[in-house]
């Protein structure tokens, strides 16, 4: 068994999981786990999986993200600021030119990208609520 998630999709606790779940199911899953096209490798989403699949509302992300996790998002809180209004679009973060050149190019009308430089700094726009979502892998968490 594995240790951690191989990978998760991370939202704000507020955010519209399943309006972030559908705009995503939008995209070809060949689309959305390839990144050939861009000249990298796993960007936004890891080239190995060949299909994206919502868990259970009974599924706690607790017991999926595992405590480390929690322990991460600790360190990193500072503070809870009222969450901007939406209308609508998700903001996704991307950590390098080619993630955020492949999900321009996937032109979702209700889905917006945005660079940041890292995946904690990803995790600090969500936690201020600059951004609703990032894919990463279980051990960059």
């Amino acid at each position: 068994l594995l240790k951690e998630p191989r990978h998760a999709v991370i939202s704000r606790k507020d955010a519209d999981s399943e309006q972030i779940y559908k705009v995503l199911k939008q995209i070809p899953d060949s689309d959305l786990f390839s990144s050939a096209a861009f000249g990298g490798k796993d960007l936004m989403f890891s080239d190995s999986p060949t299909e994206l699949i919502e868990l259970p509302k009974s599924m706690d992300s607790f017991l999926y993200l595992r405590e480390d996790y929690y322990e991460a998002m600790r360190a990193l809180r500072a503070g809870n600021p009222k969450a901007p209004p939406q209308e609508g679009k998700i903001q996704w973060c991307t950590i390098s030119h080619a993630e955020q050149l492949k999900c321009d190019s996937l032109q979702i009308p209700y889905m917006d990208c945005q660079r940041a430089s890292s995946v904690e700094e990803c995790i600090q726009k969500i936690m201020r609520k600059e951004a609703d979502a990032i894919a990463v892998d279980g051990g960059q968490v």
